[in-house]
Parts: structure tokens; C-alpha cells; sequence
């Protein structure tokens, strides 16, 4: 197997005195095109008000595993030095009132586009600032990307790819990935953007990074996906390709329906026989 697993989570920061969230600008530096070396293939950046680290890649969901809990060990560590008040949040949606936005890197996003693994690969339309806007502020939210490498025996479609990263990650995150406003903006089924080494899964938001149980779970399922994209046949994947539910799939994720997930996954698994699921 030449399965591999990565992450570059974004991370809230908030004021342990108050609780309130606090923007990440001008505090450490870096940015996507030079983060800062934390040691050991571990870099932070500052991405609009959010934390922003990468993992170096690894071959295992131990391995990634690990590799996570360093990587927030690290960036905790970072912040209590630059600001012992300040420590890292665990929301993946926080409202940010118009003066916390008035450094113009809080109004920086990124421009690459996302795509669409229930759309033959689609680009997502960019969205409009309007959608982040509330009374007296705007949201801002926090990813828990996957980027997972692999090789497949034949060519398999990065969309095909990321429309079974929902089967293995979108559907089992449902009841605990509680993004609510994220869901319908960034967070929808089958959201990736293709890589030379795979796909970079983007539907999730970063529920898993801090919490262990979640991040055992995301670990083992990326992985679980990775060697089944390298290891089906490809009678089998066009197989179940064509026999998803895939509408059932999308509109499970889409609302938080945690029932109606596990009933899909049931039927996946059981009446289509992909056991590959049932970690």
C-alpha cells in the first residue's frame, strides 16, 4: 500500500480569561505560500483569523494520528509563549465582531476553488461575502481537512475519490461534526480539491483535530478509504458506484440527519456488501 494521510487544520484562538475568541493576526506570522517551521515537517500559518498547521505525511493512522497531536501540542505550546492568555479553541464556527476584522488579514481568503465529487468534478461557485455577515459581525469557520494519498491499480477519478470519502468520512461524522452555518457553505458532501499525490477532502470541519475519540475515527477511515480506492477492482468500484444512494448520502450530510446517516451506511454496507465501512 501507498496509502498516505495529511491535514492542514485550521484552529480558533479565544481568551481563557473570558472565553471570547480572539484573531490570530500579526500574532505568528507565515502565511500559505511560507509558513513557519515548528521543527520536524510541522509548519504554522496565519489563514485570515484562524491557526492554520500542517503535519508531515505518514503512512499510518497511528502514524497520522500522532502526527496531529504533536502538531496541536506544538501550536499550544506556540501561542502560550507569544500570549499565556490566549489558548486554542475547539469551535469549527465563531462569530467576529466588525472592529476584531479591521486588520485587512482578517479579510483575506483563499482563491483557490473547491470542487465537486457529486458533480463530475464541478467547481463550487466562489462564494459571496453577504453569506458570512450577521448582526454586528461576521463567521468565519474552521476546516478539518484530509489530504489522503494514493495509487489506484487503474484510474480513478479524483471526483469518484472524494464521493467516497463521503461513504468512508461524511456520513460516520454526522452526528458528531455539529457545523451548522459550515455545512451549507464550505462544508457540503464531496467537497475536495485534487492533488499530484491524491485528493485533499474538505468537508470536514475540525471537530476531530482536539478531540481523541474523533480523531482515532477520522484516522482509521481516511486510511480505510485510501486502501480501498488502491485495492478495489474496478468492476467493483463502477459497481458501487452505480448501486449508492448518493442523493440519500448527500441529503443525510446536508441536513445533520444522524438517523437517516446511519441508515444509509447500514444499507451500504449490509445490502451492497462494502464491508470496508464497518470500522
Amino acid at each position: 500500500m501507498s496509502v498516505t494521510l495529511g491535514t492542514d487544520p485550521e484552529i480558533f484562538l479565544r481568551d481563557s480569561r473570558t472565553g471570547g475568541v480572539v484573531p490570530v493576526c500579526g500574532l505568528i506570522g507565515g502565511d500559505k505560500g511560507k509558513p513557519v517551521s515548528m521543527g520536524g515537517g510541522f509548519g504554522v500559518q496565519e489563514d485570515n483569523v484562524m491557526l492554520e498547521f500542517n503535519t508531515p505525511a505518514s503512512d499510518s493512522p497511528e502514524g497520522f494520528r500522532r502526527c496531529v497531536q504533536i502538531g496541536v501540542e506544538k501550536c499550544a505550546d506556540l501561542i502560550r509563549v507569544r500570549q499565556p492568555h490566549l489558548e486554542l479553541d475547539n469551535q469549527a464556527e465563531r462569530l467576529f465582531t466588525h472592529q476584531q476584522l479591521d486588520d485587512p488579514r482578517a479579510n483575506r481568503f483563499g482563491c483557490s476553488p473547491d470542487f465537486d465529487g457529486h458533480n463530475h468534478g464541478e467547481a463550487h461557485a466562489a462564494l459571496s461575502r453577504d453569506v458570512l455577515r450577521d448582526d454586528g459581525g461576521e463567521w468565519r469557520f474552521a476546516g478539518g481537512h484530509v489530504h489522503l494519498g494514493f495509487a489506484p491499480k487503474y484510474d480513478v477519478p479524483k471526483w469518484v475519490a472524494a464521493a467516497f470519502g463521503d461513504v468512508f468520512l461524511g456520513l460516520s461524522a454526522v452526528g458528531c461534526d455539529k457545523q451548522v452555518r459550515r455545512r451549507a457553505l464550505y462544508g457540503a458532501p464531496g467537497r475536495f480539491r485534487p492533488t499530484k499525490y491524491g485528493i485533499e477532502y474538505r468537508t470536514l470541519s475540525n471537530f476531530w483535530v482536539q478531540e481523541h475519540a474523533y480523531l482515532d475515527q477520522v484516522a482509521y477511515r481516511a486510511y480505510a478509504l485510501g486502501t480501498f480506492l488502491e485495492g478495489a477492482t474496478e468492476a467493483r468500484m463502477h459497481k458501487l458506484f452505480r448501486e449508492i444512494p448518493w442523493a440519500d448520502v448527500r441529503s443525510a450530510m446536508n441536513t445533520g440527519d444522524e438517523s437517516r446517516a446511519a441508515d444509509v451506511a447500514a444499507h451500504i454496507r449490509h445490502d451492497l456488501g462494502m464491508t470496508e465501512i464497518d470500522l
